[in-house]
């Protein structure tokens, strides 16, 4: 399969926020046939435990490369054997890295094993700089767009994991299987089942987020080994406001029927203080996210179990609580 990119339309930049659209990708030549995953529960390991972002507490990159396309993204060595994604607080991005920590404990909260673990880390500007001395384009974009407050750079770390493999779930043969199956109706056949069950929960997670950016090519991974999707390049979350390119995934939710039941039940627990609790700080005393984007969050979560009960009522609760 071949792939051709072209750039999405940026949204007008909204309350102080400009960022870039990233990128569209379409597919060429023959679709493929029919993707299936091996079973996958709410069990299943993901390929980076939590307790790893301990080894990169007190770390320090040796070496940075420069990884971003549209984005300003590094691929950080530490020595080791740890190497990680960082993504700093830019003037392109601003603070967009809080979306990929902010995702991880959201669903974290959620029971969610899909998002790779992300933490804030803080790094002196001179440590970075000394990192990047061999990659030009890493040493430009720190001088150029890398923002520090007092000499120190905050952004999101992410463990880094060899060989990423991406899953086509956006090919468009491939995605009106999956939106077919997701509606009421026939039986999802067997090997499909869990990569369906997947996939609505990542339609449920992205109107949680806000995320307006997870169709615009390779934001889905897969780890074959426990047959977990990896919903990855969690920045476009969290937005204040939303622009107005997530109004195609408001409409995906209500198109589909067919929800995780334990999902579903985590969404109807969690109170607002549970989200602000989970969110927590990005360092002791200053909260990860605002006081009225979690606000909004929690507004979207309690339409998300509005949604599924008007559904319940409409087709009753085999049919709409399928997984």
């Amino acid at each position: 399969m071949l792939f051709c990119a072209c750039r999405t339309e940026a949204p007008a930049a909204e309350a102080g926020a400009p960022f870039d659209a990233g990128l569209a990708f379409t597919f060429a030549d023959a679709e493929p046939a029919p993707i299936a995953i091996a079973s996958a529960t709410a069990s299943a390991k993901p390929p980076v435990d939590e307790s790893r972002l301990a080894a990169y507490a007190r770390a320090v990159p040796q070496r940075l490369k420069s990884v971003g396309h549209t984005s300003v993204v590094f691929r950080a060595d530490f020595g080791g054997g740890l190497r990680a994604a960082y993504k700093p607080e830019s003037k392109r991005g601003h603070k967009r890295y809080r979306g990929e920590v902010a995702s991880y404990r959201l669903a974290k909260l959620l029971g969610l094993p899909n998002v790779i673990p992300a933490d804030v880390h803080a790094f002196s500007r001179e440590s970075l700089r000394a990192a990047a001395q061999g990659d030009a384009r890493a040493l430009s974009l720190l001088d150029d767009e890398v923002i520090d407050r007092k000499g120190r750079v905050y952004g999101s770390l992410v463990p880094w994991i060899d060989k990423l493999e991406f899953i086509a779930i956006d090919a468009p043969a491939e995605r009106a299987r999956w939106e077919k199956e997701l509606k009421s109706g026939d039986d999802v056949p067997a090997d499909r089942r869990a990569l369906d069950a997947q996939i609505s929960n990542l339609i449920v997670f992205d109107y949680l987020t806000g995320n307006w950016d997870r169709w615009s090519g390779e934001n889905v991974g897969i780890d074959r080994a426990s047959g977990l999707l990896l919903f990855v390049d969690n920045d476009g979350t969290f937005f204040d406001p939303i622009p107005r390119l997530f109004e195609p995934e408001k409409k995906l939710l209500h198109e589909i029927d067919r929800f995780s039941r334990a999902l579903v039940a985590r969404l109807r627990a969690v109170s607002a203080l549970d989200l602000a609790d989970a969110f927590g700080d990005e360092e002791p005393g200053s909260p990860l996210l605002s006081a009225r984007v979690v606000a909004a969050c929690e507004e979207r979560r309690k339409e998300v179990v509005a949604l599924v009960d008007e559904k319940i009522a409409k087709l009753g609760e085999a049919n709409v609580l399928y997984f």
